[in-house]
């Protein structure tokens, strides 16, 4: 069987990403669809509205057939970090293509990549200016060498992932096809279809506590059910906020800048600008923390990886030891796995094990933990993320 790879979020999935399922199996002509995906937190450094396993069982469903964690350590990371992480799963997995969506469909990003590849490994300035974001510095370097900039999140993530495939050596072995992003955009906040919405427009009317019945349109009946129920966890303006609040005042300086990316004086800074809104609300504190050195995603990340206490040197750890954990499958990915599990290089975690909690997934079990605590439905609170459960099964295939 052949399988063709995505990298994904799904929060939540919906009508949109069953496209993208269906049209990848479609180009490719694959047997199964093998999807990476975000565990409970995602890029930009915030919760995941439902948990990894309901993400994963949604996922099934919609027509994936194998289902594996992107672990925390490439999950909330910027683009480039997130990208490698997943490629490297993705091909581990035995995947042949790479199916992603684009707002330039058009585009031959692997092609581009390699343009650019050599000039941005070798300038010290784009990975030394910080009087500029990361997504501006490398656009003008990108704009320098072949001509024009890309600027859409699916574009900019397309060409992460191409260079991905340069870093690991993957060119010939992995195969990249880009399909045009349809209808809503990705930070679209309208409903403007009546079939497809982007999952921000989702989420801001499940903010709005609509009922099951708006959501149908645009997701399945599971997901309009839990997204009629709100977020499973507290939004970051609650409890998350109280809790960086917390660790924040009660830490010493020089366990701050411990932190992964609390550095170049960021940590004097988040203790100030928290010291100064104790009284006011996340929102007020994140206008006076933000800065033109960062991007909004950039900052908030390093807030979650405060309120976790992730070090640098754990993180590096992490992202060292990269891992197979599959959260679900149907009975075609599970002949898959079969058929593949002589060819697989990293550790392949179907079960966790009482030594995986204080190895592998040390980070993934603390992030875990959390998400669970601050959980706003209170069944979920005897539902451990990590321990205690097997993949989510479904027969099809």
């Amino acid at each position: 069987m052949e399988a063709v790879g995505l990298i994904t979020e799904y929060n939540p999935f919906h009508n949109g990403h069953a496209y993208h399922v269906a049209q990848a199996k479609a180009l490719t002509g694959a047997d199964v669809v093998v999807a990476v995906m975000s565990g409970n937190y995602v890029q930009r450094g915030v919760p995941a509205t439902f948990d990894k396993w309901q993400r994963a069982e949604l996922a099934l469903r919609g027509g994936v057939d194998l289902v594996f964690e992107l672990p925390f350590a490439f999950a909330v990371q910027p683009a480039h970090i997130f990208a490698r992480g997943a490629v490297q799963l993705l091909a581990d997995a035995g995947a042949k293509t790479i199916v992603f969506g684009a707002e330039h469909g058009d585009l031959d990003f692997l092609a581009l990549a390699q343009q650019a590849h050599q000039r941005l490994m070798a300038d010290k300035q784009f990975s030394t200016d910080y009087s500029q974001t990361y997504a501006t510095a490398f656009n003008d370097v990108l704009a320098d060498v072949v001509g024009f900039r890309l600027t859409d999140p699916n574009d900019m993530l397309g060409f992460a992932y191409a260079t991905a495939v340069i870093d690991l050596d993957l060119v010939g072995a992995i195969t990249l096809q880009p399909i045009q992003r349809i209808k809503a955009g990705y930070h679209e906040t309208q409903l403007v279809d009546d079939h497809i919405a982007s999952a921000t427009a989702i989420r801001e009317l499940m903010d709005k506590q609509a009922p099951t019945t708006s959501f149908l349109p645009y997701v399945g009946q599971q997901a309009a059910e839990l997204l009629a129920q709100g977020a499973q966890t507290a939004p970051w303006s609650t409890t998350w906020y109280h809790a960086l609040q917390t660790k924040v005042m009660t830490t010493p300086i020089a366990e701050l800048e411990q932190i992964y990316q609390l550095t170049d004086g960021l940590a004097y800074r988040l203790q100030e600008q928290v010291a100064q809104h104790l009284a006011t609300d996340f929102t007020s504190f994140m206008a006076a923390y933000k800065s033109k050195r960062y991007t909004q995603a950039r900052l908030q990340r390093t807030l979650l990886y405060t309120v976790l206490n992730i070090t640098s040197a754990e993180m590096q750890t992490a992202m060292a030891t990269p891992y197979l954990r599959m959260l679900g499958a149907t009975t075609l990915g599970r002949r898959y796995l079969k058929q593949q599990r002589d060819e697989f290089s990293l550790p392949v975690i179907h079960k966790v094990e009482k030594d995986d909690l204080t190895g592998i997934l040390a980070l993934d079990y603390r992030a875990g933990r959390l998400y669970q605590l601050f959980s706003q439905r209170p069944a979920d609170l005897a539902k451990a993320q990590d321990t205690g459960r097997i993949p989510v099964f479904i027969e099809r295939g």
